[in-house]
């Protein structure tokens, strides 16, 4: 034994014993295995700290940045749809379907705005303990939160403004519409109020100008004083917004004449082919009828033929039955030499039988076997001389037997001819070319035998009928009496289908270019064509008289068009003005029309003061963000705020709004908001009517939104929101179109008129520019067909051809608008 404890062997074992190196990996794995365990220990606690510190904040940094990356982000389209609608709602024309479309988009751009800020003031704390949750519980808010803002908004005013408004409310805001038209048009002046329709809107005018309707509508003492005036403003107004734009309607219509000019060029030389083809009747007949007499002669050439191989037939099989008929006759001659009885006429009945199966083998008609026998004349001489002879030869007791036969009724042995066989080949030739023609009738086509020459086989019947057959295939029918000495009926037949070939081009002509008209009109007739008008018509749009011709001048064009819708437009317009209220309540005539005059009214302004308030609010809240942002990006920033800082912060809120809805209004001004201008007037009557609060909105409107709108506008022309927007704004129509008729359905209880008109499907008819246009129903199955019935509604319609730039617009067909007009540029 040594000192040590262990022995050399146990110590060798030990040091070489695999359990050895498996207790060392189990010490490394523990070591690997504790080491993640402290590491997972670590993250857990740090997650727990990040946690308690998001808890404790409210949000996390990324959280929040992010959402201010989204103000910035939104505030570009927030602006520029302000500047959007006040460019639509301040226009000099703007018509519903600008109204309708800019308003999508603002309801579209509103919705994102409440979204983030529903999310900034909602999603807080565990929310946003992780990027997924924090991401889900976004998506989450923004489809509750979007549609309920996108529907809700139009929802809300369409329930509490619009659908519950009077008839008078209604037909004073129609009134109002007319009266800013008139402005616009300058056809009422206010003193005071120095606008020129002729410059260029400045942001100023645009912002007064959508809001003019709304300042008359507010003022009940203006409309009354206008009542007894209305008659003449409508007039001047009609009368110069139509002298106003006189040299550019005439323009376009001077335009559309030179183009419809052209068009009846190219349609007279059409009218020229197909002259030339209906007057190339007689050289066709002729070629025809040259084609006919060579048919002719080739069929008498084949007829000829046919008779040749027919005779060489008959003569080859007369040739084999000549000697086989002679040695018949011989035989049956024989048979007769016999003695009466049975022997004879088993003979013949023996010959019988094999004559007729001899027949057989020629596959021809059975010909009875005295049929091939010659006929043979017997003179008198002949029979006197033979009955001599034999009463010499029976010691008279055959001329005894003749004159008991005379006596009786009997011939005296006295005989007219005999019949005899031959074995000359033609006899049996001849007999067989009559038996067998048959066979050649069938092998020409119907010819008999005999025909002798050209001149008989061209003025047979047979011939007429094959020629009226081979000319059918080519669309020439002859009549089925006609035959060939009927050259008149040839030529009238070849005629008819030289016209209907003339036709049939001018039909494939015309459809290529939409235009379905005889040939032959003349420039007055062309242009009063049904389908001429219908062109003009799509052309001149409201303009339309009918008939509308191509070829005035200008005083002409003043006289048969300007003037008649003047008359027409200011009749309509009185019509509206001077109704009885009851017709704009629910179910009246101008329902829709007062409805659609106070939505023109009132929601422009409404919308534009709250786009221009958010615009602002996130302009100056943007600062504050950003100082939050600095403030979190403090990790010992972790406590929440103090009730102090909770005042602060609404004070700094307050302050915010203040300077919003203050500042503008003390430190700017404008020609329509000082103290001394006419619109003060406006102002004075709403306040006196006890709407100060919309005194103040409106005044503040056109203090501020001056300012604003260039901003708008600029951003739209670098970044092109407004046009992407409409180039995808297709579903948003569809969209609105299907859901708002759910959700806000009209109130009103229809008169049994207006309930038929509902129940019933209208016409739609679109009209363009350019003669076979693709036009298409966008939001609906059916293909779109000129004048196809349609319930009433909105109906998302494509127009494109090719050169062209498409269009895309929505329309609203009721029972006052079933015909639109979509006009096509090049690109």
């Amino acid at each position: 034994m040594n000192n040590n404890n262990n022995s050399p062997f146990s110590s060798e074992l030990l040091s070489s014993n695999p359990t050895q190196e498996k207790m060392a990996q189990a010490e490394s794995q523990l070591k690997v295995t504790q080491k993640k365990q402290q590491i997972k220990s670590k993250k857990a606690t740090k997650k727990s700290q990040q946690d308690a510190l998001i808890i404790a904040k409210g949000k996390p940094f990324w959280w929040m940045l992010t959402l201010f990356i989204c103000s910035v982000v939104y505030l570009f389209p927030e602006a520029i749809f302000n500047a959007a609608l006040v460019d639509v709602a301040g226009g000099k024309n703007a018509t519903e379907d600008e109204l309708h479309a800019v308003e999508l988009f603002g309801r579209t751009i509103s919705g994102i705005g409440v979204t983030l800020l529903l999310a900034d003031l909602l999603l807080k704390g565990r929310f946003l303990t992780s990027a997924p949750r924090a991401l889900g519980s976004f998506c989450v808010l923004a489809i509750l939160v979007w549609p309920t803002v996108f529907f809700g908004q139009k929802w809300l005013v369409d329930q509490f403004i619009i659908n519950p408004s009077s008839p008078a409310e209604r037909q004073q805001a129609y009134l109002s519409q007319v009266l800013r038209s008139a402005l616009i048009e300058k056809s009422i002046e206010f003193e005071g109020i120095n606008y020129n329709p002729e410059l260029p809107h400045s942001s100023v005018e645009k912002t007064f100008l959508s809001v003019f309707g709304g300042l008359v509508y507010a003022d009940d003492t203006l409309v009354a004083e206008l009542e007894q005036k209305k008659r003449s403003i409508m007039e001047k107004f009609v009368r110069d917004r139509a002298m106003s734009g006189f040299d550019e309607n005439y323009q376009r219509y001077a335009d559309f004449r030179q183009d419809l000019q052209r068009t009846y060029t190219d349609y007279l030389s059409g009218s020229k082919r197909y002259n030339d083809g209906v007057n190339s009747a007689d050289s066709r007949a002729d070629e025809y009828w040259v084609d006919t007499q060579n048919q002719v002669s080739q069929g008498w050439q084949q007829y000829q033929q046919g008779v040749t191989a027919y005779e060489a037939r008959v003569e080859a099989r007369a040739q084999k039955l000549a000697p086989k008929l002679y040695d018949f006759f011989e035989r049956r001659n024989k048979c007769g030499e016999m003695k009466k009885g049975s022997r004879r006429d088993n003979c013949y009945e023996r010959l019988q039988n094999n004559y007729d199966s001899e027949l057989e083998k020629y596959s021809m008609p059975y010909i009875p076997p005295n049929e091939w026998l010659i006929r043979e004349e017997i003179t008198t001489a002949e029979n006197v001389g033979n009955s001599i002879i034999s009463g010499v030869m029976t010691f008279g007791l055959f001329t005894a037997m003749q004159a008991i036969d005379a006596a009786t009724g009997g011939d005296a042995g006295i005989k007219d001819h005999r019949m005899v066989y031959t074995s000359d080949v033609n006899h049996y030739k001849q007999i067989l070319m009559v038996k067998m023609e048959g066979d050649f009738i069938k092998d020409s086509g119907g010819y008999p035998l005999g025909i002798e020459d050209i001149h008989q086989f061209r003025h047979h019947e047979i011939t007429s009928q094959k020629v009226s057959v081979k000319l059918k295939p080519k669309g020439l029918t002859l009549p089925n009496d006609w035959r060939m000495a009927d050259r008149n009926g040839f030529n009238n037949a070849v005629a008819k289908k030289v016209k209907q070939e003339a036709d049939q081009r001018w039909r494939n002509e015309t459809a290529k270019r939409g235009f379905n008209a005889p040939p032959n009109l003349t420039w007055n007739e062309f242009q009063r064509h049904k389908q001429t008008q219908q062109r003009i018509k799509s052309e001149m749009a409201e303009l339309y008289v009918s008939p509308m011709l191509a070829d005035w001048n200008n005083k002409q064009f003043l006289r048969q068009v300007i003037e008649p819708n003047i008359q027409r437009k200011t009749s309509e317009l009185l019509t509206i003005l001077e109704a009885q209220k009851a017709e704009f309540a629910d179910g009246g005539t101008f329902e829709e029309s007062g409805k659609s005059a106070l939505r023109a009214t009132i929601v422009p302004p409404i919308s534009m003061a709250i786009s221009l308030a958010l615009v602002l609010l996130t302009v100056l809240k943007l600062p504050l963000k950003a100082a939050e942002l600095i403030k979190a990006r403090n990790p010992a920033s972790t406590t929440k705020k103090s009730p102090k800082q909770t005042i602060i912060s609404m004070g700094v809120s307050g302050g915010l709004m203040a300077s919003i809805f203050v500042l503008p209004m003390t430190f700017s001004s404008n020609e329509f908001t000082l103290e001394d201008s006419a619109t003060q007037y406006f102002f004075e009557q709403m306040e006196q009517n006890d709407a100060a609060s919309v005194s103040y909105a409106l005044r503040w409107l056109l203090t501020t939104q001056p300012i604003v709108q260039p901003i708008g506008a600029t951003l739209d022309e670098v970044l092109k929101v407004s046009k992407g927007f409409e180039a995808i704004s297709a579903p948003f129509h569809h969209m609105d179109a299907a859901i708002m008729g759910k959700l806000s359905p009209s109130n009103s209880a229809p008169t049994s008129t207006s309930k038929q008109a509902t129940a019933s499907k209208l016409p739609l008819t679109i009209h363009s520019n350019i003669q076979g246009a693709k036009i298409s129903v966008m939001n609906i199955k059916p293909k779109y067909a000129a004048g196809m019935k349609l319930p009433a509604g909105n109906y998302d319609i494509k127009v494109s051809a090719p050169g062209y730039q498409t269009v895309r617009k929505w329309v609203t067909l009721n029972e006052n608008n079933t015909e639109f007009s979509i006009n096509l540029t090049r690109q």
